[in-house]
């Protein structure tokens, strides 16, 4: 059996049916031999760009251990789903069953509301938040590292490494741009 990572993205006028679907597709699963290993209903999220007129949608992800025959037959159901607007499946190395990033993301911003009248995180503004700018400071380094390697793969001199003699414009071409001036 392989692992399947399936992200579905609902009519958010339909997300009220969602829970019945999706107990389905999990009844279709576990009846065929496969295993559920993580179901995630993220919620309603803003789209990157309009679908069917719509703006927003409702987000699932699913990791599944199934076999082809059972996984066309999910895939199927989808295409025939008038509530389905979007679906991928993606073949996994391995069984995912750790929250998904778009989960925490999704869940940080629901505390974040819920905490509007609670104890917020307070951030010294002239510190900052110490985790996040040392994440933000070691980005940079691995960034300029990185652009350090290309140039030197590519042969390319910065600024810095140019001579005298390279930033001269040779005297053939400046005839060659008073020709083509006159």
């Amino acid at each position: 059996m392989r692992h399947y990572e399936v992200v579905l993205l609902v009519h958010p006028d339909q997300s009220d049916q969602l829970s019945d679907m999706l107990k389905r597709y999990q009844d279709l699963v576990t009846k065929n031999g496969g295993n559920i290993h993580r179901v995630e209903d993220i919620g309603r999220l803003q789209l990157a760009y309009t679908i069917k007129d719509m703006h927003k949608a409702h987000y699932v992800l699913m990791n599944l251990e199934c076999d082809g025959k059972t996984l066309s037959e999910i895939e199927s159901s989808f295409e025939f789903n008038d509530s389905i607007m979007r679906h991928l499946v993606v073949h996994m190395t391995k069984a995912e069953t750790s929250p998904s990033k778009l989960f925490l993301q999704h869940n940080k911003d629901a505390e974040r509301k819920s905490n509007k009248h609670g104890e917020r995180k307070q951030i010294d503004p002239e510190i900052g938040d110490k985790d996040k700018t040392a994440v933000q400071q070691d980005n940079v380094k691995s960034v300029k590292a990185r652009d350090q390697e290309t140039s030197k793969d590519l042969g390319v001199k910065s600024e810095t490494d140019l001579n005298e003699s390279d930033t001269q414009i040779p005297a053939t071409q400046k005839e060659e741009d008073g020709d083509e001036k006159v």
